[in-house]
């Protein structure tokens, strides 16, 4: 049976006999100068185009398609992001590697409030930060921006100012790599180089071997061993607790609490036990029965 092919996708035959899809412009919109990347999107043709054709990420590389040529013609998109605007260039981030591989899913949250504080601010003309091009982001208006955010309303936020600094560079080096004609070409990226101001870092006392052991037996007497379990190996190990993870009986139990609260207290092991791979030291819990 045929299938649908949807706008800009062509099929290839690999070496191994598989046929793949590919997304890729006509040379005659490149001569336009849309400058959308062509990528390939798999051997599965749900994933790559949906299940009827009208899907899949060539329906999102359409849409972008369809942005830029309605930008191009002066037609207002409503609903949209607008290519080659500031929020379409966090839009874009968001789908690369850089993002999806190097950011994991507990900072995500953070990166997302503080693409807002960016793309959310409102200039003196009155309009947002986040519908302006691109290329209307020069040094001068990066430095703009990172005043404007350092002065919070209820005083100097520099760590904030920052994280904004640190996350527009990397997402303006990202993407202009992938989109280089939607750049200022003397200026491809104005975060390089603002200057910020200095701050006095806190210092956040560390927990002590007492205070993580109290802490641990409280847990398992109130009927929560792996908390108990999490708590002393982030401390002993130096683990992050959504790293932690104890295998007992032959199940994979973790370290946050994974199992439903309704689960019969009869079937959890009487004892916990976790020994390190590399310096074998290990640590042994047992586990008190909760009280229903």
């Amino acid at each position: 049976m045929t299938r649908l092919l949807p706008r800009f996708v062509r099929i290839k035959t690999l070496a191994n006999g598989a046929v793949a899809f590919y997304w890729d412009l006509t040379g005659y919109y490149r001569g336009l100068g849309c400058s959308i990347a062509g990528e390939p999107l798999g051997t599965d043709y749900v994933t790559a185009c949906g299940e009827d054709g009208n899907g899949g990420r060539a329906a999102a590389l359409n849409a972008l398609f369809d942005e830029w040529k309605r930008g191009r013609c002066g037609e207002p998109i409503e609903g949209l992001v607008r290519y080659a605007t500031v929020d379409w260039l966090f839009r874009e981030y968001k789908q690369t590697k850089a993002y999806l591989e190097k950011v994991s899913q507990r900072s995500r949250r953070d990166y997302e409030r503080t693409m807002l504080l960016v793309t959310d601010l409102i200039t003196k003309k009155g309009d947002r930060v986040g519908d302006r091009k691109v290329k209307a982001i020069t040094p001068v208006s990066a430095d703009k921006i990172y005043e404007k955010i350092i002065a919070g309303p209820r005083g100097q936020r520099p760590r904030q100012g920052e994280k904004v600094v640190g996350l527009c560079a990397r997402a303006w080096s990202v993407v202009h790599r992938l989109y280089p004609d939607v750049f200022d070409q003397d200026f491809p990226n104005p975060w390089r180089g603002v200057t910020k101001n200095r701050r006095t870092k806190a210092v956040k006392p560390a927990a002590t071997r007492e205070e993580v052991y109290t802490f641990a037996k409280t847990a398992i007497v109130a009927g929560y061993p792996e908390a108990a379990a999490a708590a002393v190996i982030c401390f002993e190990w130096l683990q992050r607790p959504e790293n932690v993870l104890a295998i007992s009986d032959g199940r994979i139990i973790g370290a946050a609490r994974r199992r439903r609260r309704s689960e019969s207290f009869t079937t959890r092991p009487a004892r916990l036990s976790f020994t390190h791979c590399r310096t074998a030291m290990a640590l042994c819990f047992t586990v008190m029965p909760r009280k229903c």
